[in-house]
């Protein structure tokens, strides 16, 4: 089996696969761990497939396990296109892999025009049109990083942060939690409203806290990015194959 991997800004993201389907999932928060690696599944693995927007050092954590588990390690990378869904970035490479990998799933579980939302550290939007043109998207800070961008630039320094989704308070934790919580919704539901694409699909670590509360109906796809990293890992196993059976014929 193979091990995919989605490292974001604060959390791993695990799947165990064969092909493109999952067996296993899990979710490892790095800053809980510093030898996150050793929490991850050593038994029958084949190969590692990781997609990161995390700092090179969780990459050489996890070079450094791959060693140890006598298995190649393949970072998987955004591409100009993935069959039929092209990337719309005008530098197709900046476009973040985790963006890429969503899209990718996205594309390959929807007929029509999507909305990908990933709702964690960062909050992204990306469009895919039904031709599989991939129309750019948004990234604004997600609701724990408007909260901490408060606690560090301003002098509010509420001990408790709830999920509260009215739009008055009367106190300053509550105004906190009820504004970021709103901007979130806000955001999500005008984008919904005017973009209006054929299915909205939504990931993320902090979607919880926010989709039960949306206007719009969006499909709620905790592992997103560990479905488009399969995909992707599945193929470059076909294309590495194709490769040395051309070789070896040619």
């Amino acid at each position: 089996m193979n091990l995919l991997l989605d490292i974001g800004n604060s959390r791993v993201k695990w799947a165990l696969a064969q092909g493109e389907r999952l067996v296993e999932t899990g979710v490892i928060r790095r800053e809980d761990s510093p030898s996150w690696t050793d929490r991850l599944p050593r038994d029958s693995i084949d190969g590692l497939f990781v997609a990161s927007v995390a700092h090179d050092s969780a990459l050489e954590a996890l070079a450094m396990h791959a060693r140890t588990l006598g298995v190649p390690l393949q970072t998987i990378k955004t591409a100009p296109r993935f069959g039929d869904l092209i990337n719309g970035y005008h530098e197709p490479e900046k476009l973040g892999v985790d963006r890429w990998m969503a899209c990718i799933a996205a594309r390959a579980q929807t007929a029509g025009s999507a909305l990908v939302a990933d709702v964690g550290t960062a909050l992204t939007l990306d469009w895919i049109g039904a031709d599989g043109q991939h129309g750019g998207g948004l990234i604004t800070p997600g609701i724990g990083s408007m909260r901490a961008a408060l606690r560090a630039t301003t002098q509010l320094r509420p001990e408790h942060l709830p999920a509260i989704d009215t739009w008055l308070t009367q106190d300053t934790a509550s105004a906190i939690a009820a504004g970021t919580l709103r901007s979130v919704i806000a955001l999500l539901d005008g984008a919904a409203a005017e973009l209006a694409p054929d299915t909205l699909l939504i990931t993320g670590g902090e979607a919880h806290w926010v989709i039960d509360r949306l206007a719009a109906d969006w499909m709620f796809r905790p592992q997103l990015v560990i479905e488009g990293l399969a995909r992707a890992a599945a193929q470059s196993q076909r294309d590495c194959g194709s490769s040395q059976i051309a070789s070896s014929t040619g």
